[in-house]
């Protein structure tokens, strides 16, 4: 029997914008019409996070410490809270927003840039994450630069090997407090040198602040307007104002905050 796979991982994002690989996702179709959801926790990921920031996968009891966690011929909460169902009304329209033909929820949730309200987990395209000495010698000496990129990788559930240094599941946490600590000091070694520079260039009358990106108004309103009517995503509306997705969706809430 003919089967199609879906893989995905679920994830999140921290105050320093790591994304930590919190577990992968399979959505397995088959030509009879049954499916299977198999959710893999990465549990040594998740023993990185407080809980302020991860409070577990709607739907599953984390607790029991399963390897993995299947649905046969149901939708997991995770799945079903967060995509829209056969039944909704706008479908065909959300499955165009995304290049789809057919709805496939995970497929939906791995395209779509919309966000679920309820908390701070997303889901990506699934992919390994893996550092080689040749991959760290080719970050150059920059202390933070290195750091960064190790904090990346044991984050996402990903291994570190050189022939000095091996870092996998059974020392992640260790590694990682003691790097999330030096990256931490040298960002705010780095973000005092910075602002010290710009006062400095201020004083000198050489710094004047970031400027503002200019958009005509009266398009900028008809691009908010199709947003807000669903009739484009915020990719394209990004786009269609030469801005950047954060800048247009920073500019999107002060005109609709405006309005209120």
């Amino acid at each position: 029997m003919r089967e199609l796979i879906t893989r995905g991982d679920i994830c999140l994002n921290d105050d320093y914008n790591l994304t930590y690989k919190i577990a992968e996702i399979q959505y397995t179709e088959r030509e009879d019409e049954t499916f299977t959801y198999e959710i893999t926790p990465n549990y040594s990921v998740i023993s990185l996070l407080s809980p302020q920031i991860f409070q577990g996968i709607p739907g599953l009891n984390l607790d029991l410490k399963k390897t993995s966690y299947k649905r046969q011929n149901i939708v997991p909460v995770f799945i079903s809270e967060r995509t829209p169902s056969k039944n909704r009304e706008d479908l065909w329209k959300l499955l165009d927003d995304n290049n789809m033909q057919y709805l496939n929820q995970l497929e939906w949730l791995i395209r779509t840039d919309k966000r679920y309200s309820g908390d701070n987990l997303f889901v990506q395209r699934s992919e390994k994450k893996r550092i080689n000495e040749e991959s760290l010698t080719s970050l150059g000496n920059r202390s933070v630069v290195i750091c960064r990129k190790l904090l990346e990788t044991i984050c996402y559930g990903g291994i570190v090997v050189t022939p000095s240094l091996v870092i996998d599941d059974s020392n992640r946490k260790q590694y990682f407090e003691l790097l999330t600590a030096l990256y931490s000091t040298e960002r705010k070694y780095l973000d005092t040198q910075r602002k010290k520079g710009m006062v400095t260039a201020a004083k000198d009358g050489k710094y004047k602040g970031r400027k503002r990106i200019k958009i005509a108004k009266l398009e900028a309103i008809d691009v908010f307007t199709d947003y807000e009517m669903k009739k484009i995503n915020s990719t394209v509306a990004a786009q269609r104002l030469g801005l950047s997705k954060s800048t247009f969706l920073r500019r999107y809430r002060e005109f609709a905050k405006a309005r209120h």
